[in-house]
């Protein structure tokens, strides 16, 4: 019995040795893929932001002076010309103090002739020695008295006058009224700050959109780039226009450096509005008729058992087509073991350099280096392989592995 014993425990550990040994073939052989196909298409490389749609040049158009508004003369919307009238203070209180302050005038005017008739006449007085030294002075010094305040009330009419004038609020430039803040009857003080009556929009068949934009996508960013963007109303038209400048002020929003971008936007149909929210894409890059590779072939994991397949193939493929400052690194990670794994055997890579796996005509598992170009979300451009064969549209590439149910 005991010696029954052994022999079971013999042959169980030759079976487990040998199914540790053969198990990579056979797992390998018996793997079944996902596929995807090489695309022939177009392909844009974009970074996305929010901004407002805002008219290009807008004017605040207020008034200098106190007082109650007798007529309003546009509403929302009106088309308005430089120097047309767009509303009209009440003017009563002016008037009455126009009218003191000309009596004023007449008063000082005469004063100023009384005061002037006796200077002349004791200068030559003085002249003769006939009066004193005083005496001319006295009338001397109410002369520039009574000048002075001829000037001042002279100063003070003029001045009614001017606010009389700002009294009839004027348009400064052609353009849309897009902002009333008043209403008849209501009364403006002008004393500290110059209150806002109406905004004026110059041009809407222009536009601009003001966006901000992550300091992480900022250097992508040029002028003359071409922009595409929606806004929620037309969800699904698309809007086109080009940036104008990138303006250097940093803007910290949630503990993130922004910086403004301004786009500048042709409106002739008039469909965009000042205030509309605009979702924009960057268009950084773009190719058309190129061959595509969906994401889902890089970003795919082989097990441990490809792995240890396909190790002396990308070696020797390695040796032949990767440029020396890229090759040393690449073969000194797929060599160390705790570096060459599923997750990282491709991480010392860079950017525009990686690889797919496929099989061959004899259906044994291959690797493929590739060059990348333009990226995207879902797909990436094949701009060349990097051992000269040629890039075809349908090539079947690995993309994931089927789970037996």
């Amino acid at each position: 019995m005991k010696k029954y014993k052994w022999v079971v425990i013999v042959i169980l550990a030759i079976a487990v040795i040998g199914y540790l040994f053969l198990r990579p073939k056979l797992s390998t052989k018996k793997l079944d893929f996902n596929y995807t196909l090489l695309e022939k298409g177009n392909i844009e490389a974009d970074v996305s932001s929010t901004g407002t749609v805002e008219a290009i040049n807008t004017v605040e158009i207020g008034t200098q002076i106190s007082g109650t508004i007798k007529k309003i003369y546009v509403d929302y919307n009106d088309k308005v010309k430089a120097g047309q009238i767009l509303a009209e203070m009440d003017l009563k209180l002016l008037s009455t103090s126009l009218t003191s302050a000309k009596a004023n005038l007449g008063v000082s005017e005469a004063q100023l002739y009384q005061a002037k008739d006796e200077f002349d006449r004791n200068k030559s007085l003085y002249e003769k020695n006939v009066i004193s030294t005083k005496e001319f002075n006295d009338s001397k010094y109410s002369y520039n008295q009574a000048l002075s305040s001829q000037k001042a009330a002279k100063a003070a009419v003029e001045n009614i006058e001017v606010s009389i004038g700002y009294a009839h609020i004027t348009s400064p430039i052609d353009g849309t009224v897009i902002e009333r803040s008043v209403e008849e009857g209501q009364t403006v003080a002008a004393s500290f700050a110059t209150p806002t009556m109406f905004i004026i929009a110059e041009d809407l068949s222009k536009m601009q959109i003001l966006a901000d934009m992550d300091e992480s996508d900022i250097g992508y960013i040029k002028n003359q780039m071409q922009v595409r963007f929606t806004v929620q109303t037309y969800p699904d038209k698309q809007f086109y226009g080009s940036v104008s400048q990138i303006r250097l002020q940093p803007i910290e929003i949630n503990n993130v450096v922004n910086y403004q971008v301004v786009v500048d936007v042709d409106n002739e149909k008039g469909l965009l509005l000042p205030g509309m929210t605009a979702n924009l894409e960057f268009i950084i890059n773009a190719a058309k008729d190129v061959i595509l590779i969906n994401n889902s072939a890089l970003r795919f994991r082989p097990n441990e058992t490809m792995l240890k397949e396909i190790k002396p193939i990308l070696e020797n493929k390695a040796q032949t087509v990767l440029p020396d400052s890229i090759k040393n690194k690449f073969i000194n990670t797929i060599n160390h073991e705790e570096l060459y794994t599923p997750a990282n055997f491709k991480k010392t890579l860079p950017s525009h350099i990686d690889g797919y796996f496929f099989k061959d005509n004899q259906g044994k598992l291959d690797f493929r280096f590739i060059e990348i170009g333009i990226k995207s979300g879902i797909y990436s451009e094949i701009k060349r392989h990097l051992d000269g064969s040629p890039v075809t549209e349908n090539t079947r590439v690995i993309n994931g592995i089927k789970t037996k149910k």
